[in-house]
């Protein structure tokens, strides 16, 4: 990829990355995917999919994270549903990190839901790779 990234800081670890609602845009979080598994987690791509069926694959799947890509701005309204759904499951104590069109303005909202860390547009891979790996050994 040409992107300086760690190889096995994430080794051990696995993620669940996915689109909720009708967001077309996939190629950030494809990168993002590709990045993470570069540098050794083991990443399942949900593609599009609403929060009930992401809760059901973070029980399948039992990662340390999930990672939501969002460029069309319902990143608020999924990230409550998603972050209720999890609650409601009893898996509010998961990682949960947002990347793409994130304003400013709506990072206060996102953290007082549950959200650990948030991505915007044109963050860059090595970056994401160190704050997540730092995130899962907190």
């Amino acid at each position: 990829m040409g992107v300086p990234v760690v190889a096995g800081e994430l080794s051990g670890r696995k993620g669940v990355v996915a689109k909720l609602g009708m967001d077309a845009h996939w190629r950030g979080a494809i990168v993002v995917c590709n990045g993470l598994r570069e540098a050794g987690m083991d990443v399942v791509y949900l593609g599009h999919t609403t929060p009930a069926d992401l809760v059901a694959a973070v029980r399948r799947e039992r990662p340390d994270m999930v990672g939501l890509s969002s460029l069309s701005g319902n990143h608020l309204q999924e990230c409550r549903r998603l972050m209720s759904a999890l609650g409601a499951e009893g898996l509010g104590d998961l990682r949960v990190v947002v990347g793409g069109t994130i304003p400013a303005e709506d990072r206060d909202t996102l953290l007082a839901l549950g959200v650990d860390q948030i991505f915007g547009t044109g963050s860059r891979l090595d970056v994401i790779v160190d704050e997540v790996a730092a995130l899962l050994d907190k």
